[in-house]
């Protein structure tokens, strides 16, 4: 009996089921994967907004610098919080391990006054546009 239940239609069922296994064989090697996570992005006159789901990162292991005037990298870790270690995984879905994303903004940024949020698992930014360039420069975090 399976805890999460599987659905085979069509004549495609048998390639679906192939590439299922496939992908189940790697599913223990979440702790050491790189992920890039999904970010919202909007665009005014002045600034750019990016908002992006980080479920599981803590401030701590979050890390946002400038690479450049016009590129801005986001790095962090996040770690799986066993609850106990009675059983086996009949299924690992959850991203864990390191990710990275890498913004490149057409426009020069205002680091300076670039803003981070992160609540609830939601960083928020806002990355202020600028004509000034600027050497690399981390930013700071606020709860």
């Amino acid at each position: 009996m399976s805890l999460i239940p599987q659905f085979h239609r069509g004549g495609l069922s048998a390639v679906s089921r192939l590439l299922d296994n496939y992908e189940n064989m790697f599913s223990n090697l979440g702790d050491l994967q790189t992920y890039a996570p999904s970010f919202d992005v909007r665009e005014t006159e002045k600034a750019y907004y990016l908002d992006g789901d980080l479920p599981g990162v803590q401030q701590k292991d979050l890390e946002i610098e400038f690479e450049d005037e016009h590129c801005l990298n986001i790095k962090a870790h996040s770690e799986r919080e066993s609850t106990s270690e009675k059983g086996s995984w009949r299924a690992s879905e959850r991203l864990v391990g390191d990710l990275r994303r890498t913004f490149n903004f057409p426009t020069a940024i205002d680091q300076d006054h670039t803003n981070a949020h992160l609540k609830n698992g939601v960083l928020s930014l806002e990355v202020p546009k600028s004509n000034k360039s600027h050497s690399k420069k981390k930013v700071d975090i606020l709860d």
